[in-house]
């Protein structure tokens, strides 16, 4: 894994959760918005963006951003759920790992760039 995945793993996992914080705080709880300021909230935004490239490795395009996309929604409510950890309504938490979702695999492909077939340059 090279050091610019993982800057992109970090940074999307970060900006997933401050998302995730920030949506929360607007539509269900004005005091959810203290969650952005929590370090551990943060790694477990990092952990469950973790399978993206392994995703985008095997299954490129659009139809890896869905399963990627899909993956980074389900599994964080899952986790979520089962472990007792939320009281939230099974739409509401899906409406918000989704938000997670969607900006962490934005900010991922933003920071990761194009992806290379081969170890040539790129193009201009």
């Amino acid at each position: 894994m090279t050091f610019r995945t993982v800057l992109a793993l970090v940074l999307a996992g970060i900006a997933g959760s401050f998302a995730y914080a920030l949506a929360a705080a607007l539509f269900v709880d004005g005091e959810l918005v203290l969650l952005a300021t929590n370090p551990k909230f943060h790694l477990v935004g990092i952990f469950f963006v973790l399978p993206a490239p392994v995703v985008y490795r095997f299954l490129p395009g659009a139809w890896g951003a869905a399963l990627a996309l899909l993956l980074m929604t389900l599994l964080p409510a899952l986790a979520s759920k089962l472990g007792g950890e939320t009281m939230l309504a099974w739409h509401v938490l899906l409406a918000l790992t989704f938000v997670y979702a969607l900006t962490a695999l934005v900010v991922y492909r933003l920071v990761a760039g194009p992806r290379r077939k081969s170890g040539l340059p790129l193009r201009d």
